[in-house]
């Protein structure tokens, strides 16, 4: 009787060995194969002869992959068999119960943790008071802000030398942030010429003057004495101005270099402009 792994079949032979049985029938041993009764056995009547197949496997130990043959029962066996031994941290995919099949990838991930420890920033708040000695619209910091600092510990874990698992375990903190203080200007009246002007908000700007372009403004009417060119997103067309230095204006034009906190003033002759050139004042949007 022969037996080669599930196939087997009743043999009549005049050969000696089970060797000269294996060549006369053409049946090839692997390297890795093993034959039962030895290859070298004198044959007799009713001798069994076991063939027992070793089936290619993949191993990948860190990244490494190797193909191996082996005849192990087990991943376990098969481990035990290339002489490799994993930590008990380490995992070992499929189980080391599980049986050994053709084709099979076996992976062993070498496990590590250490702990980490790193100074992380801690933010600051903003706190905001009202201000009564300050127009509307206006700001003063009167307190910088300063991060705060904390010491934490981490406990890291690697497979195969990359980090799969970070956990927080430990912190401390060195430095408690310092909130940054901000005066809001609450003031909206203010006295210019002699009377009270009256305003939602001011805004400090940057004027420059302008004269005539030949080119009716953004609200389709010809500049004139009053006429102020501002981004709308920080003062809103059609709002009455009062700037200082310049009087009472109104928001009538717009500019592709009139961005944030600028606006642009009219003149009626350059040498007007000229004297204005370009200056910082406030802008007081006027209360309706």
């Amino acid at each position: 009787m022969l037996r080669d792994g599930s196939q087997q079949q009743t043999l009549y032979t005049f050969q000696r060995t089970v060797g000269d049985l294996l060549t006369a029938e053409g049946i090839e041993i692997g390297p890795r194969d093993a034959v039962e009764p030895a290859l070298d056995t004198v044959l007799k009547d009713g001798l069994e002869v076991i063939i027992a197949r070793a089936v290619p496997v993949t191993i990948l130990i860190e990244g490494d992959e190797r193909q191996e043959l082996t005849r192990a029962a087990t991943v376990g066996e098969l481990l035990n068999e290339l002489n490799i031994v994993p930590d008990p941290s380490d995992l070992v995919r499929p189980d080391p119960a599980s049986p050994v099949e053709k084709g099979l990838l076996v992976a062993l991930v070498r496990v590590s943790e250490e702990t980490v420890v790193q100074d992380v920033e801690l933010p600051y708040g903003v706190s905001r008071r009202p201000a009564y000695n300050l127009e509307n619209g206006k700001t003063s910091v009167i307190t910088k802000g300063a991060p705060g600092l904390e010491k934490q510990s981490y406990k890291v874990v690697y497979h195969d030398g990359k980090e799969v698992e970070r956990e927080l375990i430990s912190s401390t903190t060195v430095r408690k942030p310092k909130d940054k203080v901000i005066l809001v200007g609450m003031v909206q009246t203010v006295s210019r010429g002699g009377e009270d002007l009256h305003f939602s908000r001011v805004v400090e700007a940057r004027a420059t003057a302008y004269t005539y372009t030949g080119n009716n403004t953004a609200t389709g009417v010809p500049p004139g004495p009053g006429s102020v060119a501002v981004d709308p997103t920080v003062i809103p067309l059609g709002s009455k101005l009062y700037i200082d230095g310049y009087g009472y204006g109104k928001a009538m034009d717009i500019g592709r270099s009139i961005k944030g906190n600028r606006v642009d003033v009219f003149f009626p002759t350059r040498a007007e402009a000229l004297r204005w050139g370009s200056r910082n004042v406030n802008v007081f949007v006027i209360s309706e």
